[in-house]
């Protein structure tokens, strides 16, 4: 992660000489194990966490439905309004943590009028666009209905028109939901978790069973001692029931 980032975006640092050791767009900067299940590459951005330090995620900007897309550990996240907080968990799903927004129109500047309408109309900042207000450019030419009055206007990889191609591939581990009995709210488990959560609960009960078992009295068996004066007796002789087993009688 960027250890030296005390805040997003980044425009420079004591700790290296140059800047751009710190840039998220930047492959070569995301070596090591990443915790936060961090990506580095050319559509990422910084995103302040409450981990302490800057967090670099793949992001998208959409304009149709005028908000940003972050993904984490595969799961696209949206920015919908101004510092916004977003909770999101690392890798394994172990480390909760939160991330901020940053200010839509300093990630997403060409969703909020694209390229300044293009020298060639006004940015309305009041217009009413699917029920909502934001910015819209209004052209010169009202034949020109492209978003920064330019039909020729291209628009880099982070920018795409709308979140159709956005597929949420969050991977899961077989053990995040125990990890989820111990780390999350009850309210958040999901019903794997309450499997676990009952499992462990009858484990739990067993073992109280046998150590509660090992406590328990034994039973004593008592040992009948044979009477003398019983066999001593004629009709009571081993040898005489011997005898009546056999069909014999002896007598004495």
């Amino acid at each position: 992660g960027l250890k030296q980032a005390d805040f997003c975006p980044l425009y420079g640092s004591v700790y290296r000489a140059n800047a751009h050791d710190l840039d998220c767009r930047d492959p070569a900067n995301g070596g090591g194990v990443q915790l936060y299940a961090e990506v580095f590459d050319k559509d990422s951005m910084c995103y302040e966490s409450s981990t302490g330090v800057g967090r670099c995620y793949t992001s998208r900007c959409i304009y149709d439905e005028f908000y940003l897309a972050v993904n984490v550990r595969g799961e696209w996240l949206k920015c919908e309004e101004d510092f916004q907080v977003l909770e999101f968990k690392g890798t394994g799903g172990v480390l909760a943590a939160t991330l901020t927004c940053p200010r839509l129109s300093s990630a997403c500047p060409d969703m909020f009028c694209p390229a300044n309408c293009a020298g060639r109309g006004v940015c309305n900042f009041e217009a009413i666009v699917n029920g909502t207000t934001r910015p819209k450019c209004e052209c010169f030419d009202e034949n020109d209905d492209s978003p920064g009055c330019s039909s020729t206007l291209k628009l880099d990889g982070r920018y795409i028109d709308d979140s159709s191609d956005l597929v949420n591939k969050k991977s899961k581990n077989f053990f995040d939901p125990l990890i989820a009995v111990f780390t999350d709210n009850p309210d958040t488990w999901e019903t794997e978790s309450w499997i676990w959560a009952s499992a462990i609960f009858v484990i739990f009960l067993l073992l109280i069973l046998c150590v509660c078992s090992s406590f328990w009295p034994q039973k004593k068996h008592q040992r009948v001692n044979r009477s003398d004066d019983y066999y001593d007796s004629p009709q009571n002789s081993p040898r005489r029931k011997r005898g009546y087993e056999h069909g014999r009688d002896y007598r004495y």
